[in-house]
């Protein structure tokens, strides 16, 4: 009987080729998907800071509004034309400080001045003669137009209540700048120079 010869690309041989590659598109296809999975999963690096800047520059600008709105505390009183300013003040001591202190000015109530408190007022430029009541202590002056002057008033070295006396003195504007700083405006009732109930010194 004949024997029956099988060619090596007939049979089982050509089917398993076809097998193959088949199995092989399958991987590529399943390795291709895994890898975009991947590279879709993995996260970006952010460009920049994620944080907003706006409320910081916000916060910058409005600070800078405030200080600039804000009134110069030791902003100077700009006398009328033909006039000066003359600032009073009492520094805030314990010595006599129930007490008050009146000031006249060419012989006429300006100010009554109050431990711990400051006033100014304007004066015709020219000459004027500034004292207490009691005449012991007084200051004579020649003002000029536009010009500050600064008068602090207090108690004399003598005495605490019997044989003391009150006692102004001129003061450079750079001190009496810093001393009027740590004090209180005067009270307007206490401040009587230009009103018609100005008295004089009895």
């Amino acid at each position: 009987m004949p024997e029956l010869l099988v060619s090596p690309n007939e049979g089982g041989t050509g089917n398993f080729g076809g097998y193959m590659r088949k199995v092989l598109v399958t991987l590529a296809l399943v390795l291709f998907v895994s890898v975009s999975q991947m590279c879709a999963q993995t996260p970006t690096q952010p460009a920049g800071p994620t944080t907003n800047p706006a409320p910081a520059a916000q916060q910058t600008a409005d600070k800078a509004s405030t200080k600039t709105e804000a009134p110069a505390v030791d902003a100077p009183v700009k006398p009328a034309e033909g006039m000066s300013t003359c600032y009073f003040y009492r520094p805030r001591l314990y010595r006599g400080s129930a007490v008050r202190i009146g000031i006249f000015v060419d012989g006429t109530m300006a100010v009554n001045m109050v431990n711990g408190r400051w006033t100014s007022i304007q004066l015709p430029a020219g000459h004027h003669v500034i004292k207490p009541k009691d005449d012991q202590s007084g200051i004579e002056i020649d003002m000029e137009p536009g010009q500050s002057y600064y008068i602090r008033s207090g108690w004399g070295e003598e005495g605490l209540f019997h044989a003391a006396h009150k006692n102004i003195m001129l003061m450079m504007k750079e001190q009496a700048n810093y001393e009027i700083k740590q004090l209180k405006p005067l009270d307007d009732k206490d401040v009587t120079w230009g009103k018609p109930n100005a008295a004089s010194p009895k």
